[in-house]
């Protein structure tokens, strides 16, 4: 159970919690990967592509953060495809270097746009209740992806690992965005869709947290943490 008074200020992941319905975005490259390009790949022979251009894209300054959300797949997925040549999933042909990478960044980019849009009434009724902060592992472009997207508004702070040099599961990421804001860690509710990234570090701070789940028939994890299916949810959990 929440403890509702104790909350001042809620606090929003944004990759695979405003930007996707809980869906980890690996799983979401692997769908358009399989379901619209028929990409001969499975979870497994998969994963070592998308950690690497995860990885690739924390290192190297490849993000500009005059970057947009579409330019940021581009990006990314040239990485990841380059990757699976280079592993011999797929064949070294011109098709795979740019044409499907960028058609596919496209398609990423429209289902992220999608989602976000669903997101944001209930931001928009949250944030006549609550201070919003979003706090999110991006590329230093958060700030720009977000006003783009027409939901930078419902927030007082917008928190970017790139920025601060500090990454999730890094509890001390949640702990810069509280502090600026003058919130004690309790004080602050929790929203995201990844126990490592997001409800664990959350929770080691003292945060109450709200776990986003696309499948709550799955076995939970700590069954005394709330989860949700869907964000709309999330409204009815703070009455």
């Amino acid at each position: 159970m929440m403890d509702i008074e104790k909350i001042k200020a809620i606090a929003f992941d944004f990759g695979g919690t405003l930007d996707s319905p809980f869906q980890h975005w690996m799983e979401v490259y692997l769908y358009y990967y399989v379901t619209e390009f028929y990409l001969p790949l499975t979870k497994e022979s998969f994963r070592e592509s998308y950690v690497y251009a995860e990885q690739m894209m924390e290192r190297l300054p490849l993000v500009q953060p005059s970057h947009s959300l579409l330019e940021t797949q581009q990006v990314k997925l040239q990485l990841q495809f380059e990757k699976m040549i280079a592993r011999y999933l797929l064949p070294d042909v011109y098709e795979y270097f740019e044409k499907v990478p960028n058609e596919a960044a496209r398609l990423i980019t429209d289902y992220a746009t999608v989602n976000v849009n669903v997101s944001k009434p209930v931001l928009a009724a949250l944030a006549k209740r609550y201070p919003l902060l979003l706090v999110s592992n991006y590329y230093g472009n958060l700030k720009k992806v977000v006003t783009d997207l027409g939901i930078a508004p419902y927030f007082v702070s917008i928190t970017d690992s790139t920025i601060e040099r500090i990454r999730k599961p890094d509890p001390a990421l949640w702990k810069i965005a509280f502090d600026r804001q003058g919130y004690a860690p309790e004080e602050v509710l929790v929203v995201g869709d990844s126990m490592k990234n997001d409800i664990f570090p959350a929770l080691s701070l003292g945060c109450q947290v709200v776990h986003g789940c696309p499948d709550l028939s799955q076995e939970e994890v700590l069954p005394s943490v709330n989860r949700i299916s869907s964000l709309d949810e999330l409204p009815a959990l703070l009455l």
